[in-house]
């Protein structure tokens, strides 16, 4: 017995050892395994939906090397602020506060470090570009002035600014801040400080006028104040003046990318900006940016071969991309303290798919590099710009197995599906992908292959419309007009209610006497008011539920039927409730029950026009949409007129006291809902008062 005790503690104790040993093991690789996928993704990815909410996505560039100036063997790089890569691979950083300019070859070793030239220093030189020819053109900022180096760097010129004879404006200090030269050899600076656009000098470094200024965007409060200040007040307030360019570049077609604060513009060679903006959100970094948290502030753009350029946001450390129609493609980048975050990010270029950052404060360059996703991004943007659609279309849905929730796939495969002609599913990929303006177009043509596929049968159908409105019409006339008067006594039932539906069809047209007859002829009731005003609030909720794509941003799975139907019935019987109470005290004739049934019968038009502009709707473009708003107002202006007839025959009121009095009326319902807010209000805090004291002597006992 004491044979198989011990035998069994042993297996007992070698049961728990060899459990504790797995348990050991497991932690061990679990916290291996976070930290791995941890390193993968120091940043969260995200894009914006078409709601403007910030939805995650796989990451597209992942940090894989960080330069410094002790890595390069020369001291630590002191507030660089630019870095550019000429068209050979190597790679030119303004390390400013050191005054030089350090040139590293493609494989990142240092080629040479320019401080000088001629017996002449660099003095805070703040930007760097290299033409196609080799020509190493500098910001001196220090010196107040441009300095262009041949290629074995041999002074070219200097260019310093001098205002002009006939220029207004004058440059109190010539600070180039970036510079790009087009193939025509013009040199376009974005100097800081300077409000009125790219300083332009031709290729001799003569100063030739300001290109492109950005546009003056005075706030409507600003514009308010101004409209009614003094001249003295004016004068003392802040001139409305634009905006300054932090960064330039330039695309692989001589066109000029430049960013200034929250804005990115294209311009051509006149100035002019031709920046494609028909994505989703505006071109300005973040978007719905929470209260207390600073905007975006881009301080440089680089633009790829195949029309995708990168903004870089300083406050955030983010990067955001872009393709040729101004849709988002991804985001990545933050702030912090590791590989991929940044303290004061100054300038970015790109290198083929790779992308380098420059990190003033920390005084580093890091270099990111795509994942697999990103590069399937950036293959289907390749692909379609070369007009290999097929090819495109693959890569698409390739990146919709990484995210399937990504709406730039789907606008993708269906800009590809309609350069393909096939414009029935390019509809279904675009609207997954919220594209209206595509979407629109590919309807057009969607629509005209339907027509002309069918068009026998819709001119049959045409015809036999027409001829039975002729017919009808040519029986009606020849028919004797026999004048009755109305009995009401003598329709009863279903009869009466059907009868006093088909009149406000009359009291539509003529208000005056059909809300005259309402009263006094007795030629409404109030079941038939109930159910004009019951179909009023339907149609209502089906113009907001069933209007077109095109021209509803409506998230229509939202869309609740009780409570929109509950919302139309109480501003209906409020309005009707303090109509009413006012008319009352101001000699008004009709009574609550008058006013609850003319106030129902004027809302006809709103059946009338609403239905058939939802159903029209899904069959129009873009382009066509002026009906739409057209009729879509036209029902709320006959229905305002209306009310106003039925406010003033109810009454007995001449046309100003009706004005007046529904003037009145408004902002008595305006009264009313701000103090039952704010009675809910106080509701809710004795509500939570009660309880608060209630736990706490709960607690207490």
């Amino acid at each position: 017995m004491s044979m198989r005790n011990g035998m069994s503690s042993v297996i007992v104790t070698a049961a728990s050892a060899c459990m504790s040993v797995f348990v050991i093991f497991s932690v061990f690789f679990l916290l291996f395994t976070t930290q791995a996928y941890a390193s993968d993704q120091p940043y969260v990815s995200y894009i914006f939906d078409q709601w403007g909410n910030a939805v995650p996505t796989p990451i597209p560039y992942v940090p894989v090397r960080v330069i410094t100036g002790q890595d390069l063997g020369i001291g630590p790089f002191n507030g660089p602020q630019d870095l550019f890569i000429a068209s050979d691979g190597s790679l030119y950083i303004a390390d400013s506060k050191n005054n030089r300019i350090v040139h590293l070859s493609r494989d990142l070793t240092v080629n040479r470090v320019i401080t000088g030239f001629d017996s002449q220093s660099l003095n805070n030189p703040i930007a760097v570009f290299v033409d196609r020819n080799g020509s190493l053109f500098i910001g001196d900022a220090g010196n107040y002035r441009v300095v262009q180096l041949d290629s074995n760097g041999n002074l070219v010129r200097s260019i310093t600014y001098t205002k002009p004879e006939g220029v207004a404006v004058d440059i109190v200090e010539f600070l180039p801040g970036r510079i790009v030269v087009d193939p025509a050899g013009r040199i376009f600076v974005a100097a800081r400080n300077v409000f009125e656009g790219l300083l332009e000098f031709d290729g001799d470094g003569e100063f030739q006028g300001f290109v492109g200024a950005p546009p003056v965007q005075p706030s409507l409060y600003d514009l308010f104040w101004n409209r009614f200040a003094t001249k003295e007040q004016r004068e003392r307030r802040a001139l409305f003046i634009p905006i300054e360019y932090t960064s330039v570049t330039l695309d692989s077609r001589g066109f000029i990318y430049a960013v200034a604060k929250d804005q990115v513009r294209r311009l051509n060679p006149t100035g002019l900006d031709v920046l494609v903006r028909e994505g989703m959100w505006p071109i300005v970094g973040d978007i719905n940016v929470p209260s207390g948290v600073g905007a975006s502030f881009l301080t440089d753009i680089t633009v790829d071969d195949y029309g995708i350029y990168h903004v870089l946001d300083s406050v955030r450390g983010r990067v955001f991309a872009y393709d040729d129609m101004g849709n988002l493609l991804y985001v990545f980048g933050t702030s912090g303290p590791y590989q991929g975050g940044f303290s004061r990010a100054r300038a970015l270029d790109g290198d083929g798919e790779r992308l380098f950052v420059l990190d003033e404060q920390r005084g580093q360059i890091t270099i990111f590099e795509p994942t697999e996703y990103g590069k399937l991004i950036h293959e289907a943007n390749k692909q379609y710009m070369l007009g290999n659609f097929e090819e495109s279309t693959a890569a698409w849905y390739g990146v919709l197995k990484y995210n399937n929730h990504l709406p730039l796939a789907y606008n993708g495969l269906g800009m590809a599906y309609l350069r393909q002609r096939d414009y029935k599913t390019a509809m279904e990929y675009l609207r997954l992908g919220n594209n209206r303006t595509q979407y629109s177009k590919a309807f057009a043509k969607y629509r005209k292959e339907i027509i002309e596929r069918n068009f026998l049968w819709i001119m049959i159908a045409v015809v036999a419309a027409v001829t039975a409105v002729v017919v009808w019409y040519i029986r009606k006339s020849r028919q004797p007009e026999e004048r009755k008067i109305f009995d009401s006594s003598k329709v009863q039932g279903w009869r009466r209610i059907t009868s006093a539906l088909k009149y406000s069809l009359h009291v539509a047209v003529n208000p005056v006497d059909g809300f005259w007859d309402l009263r006094y002829e007795d030629r409404g009731n109030m079941p038939a008011a109930m159910i004009i005003l019951l179909g009023a609030s339907l149609s209502m909720v089906f113009l907001k539920q069933y209007t077109g794509y095109l021209f509803n941003p409506r998230d229509v799975s939202r869309i609740n039927v009780f409570s929109e139907v509950t919302a139309t019935l109480a501003t209906f019987f409020l309005w009707c409730a303090i109509n009413w109470a006012l008319t009352t005290l101001m000699d008004g004739k009709g009574s609550f029950s008058d006013i609850v049934m003319a106030t129902a019968y004027a809302l006809t038009p709103l059946i009338l026009i609403y239905v058939p502009i939802t159903i029209l709707s899904n069959l129009l473009t873009l382009e066509e949409g002026s009906y739409y708003y057209f009729f879509q107002g036209l029902g709320v202006l006959w229905c305002g007129i209306l009310v106003f007839f039925a406010t003033m025959v109810t009454h007995h009121y001449t046309p100003a006291k009706t004005a007046g009095t529904c003037v009145l009326v408004v902002v008595g319902m305006g009264v009313v809902v701000f103090l039952g807010l704010l009675f809910l209000n106080m509701v809710s805090m004795l509500t939570e008062y009660v309880t608060t004291v209630y736990r706490e002597v709960v607690f207490r006992l």
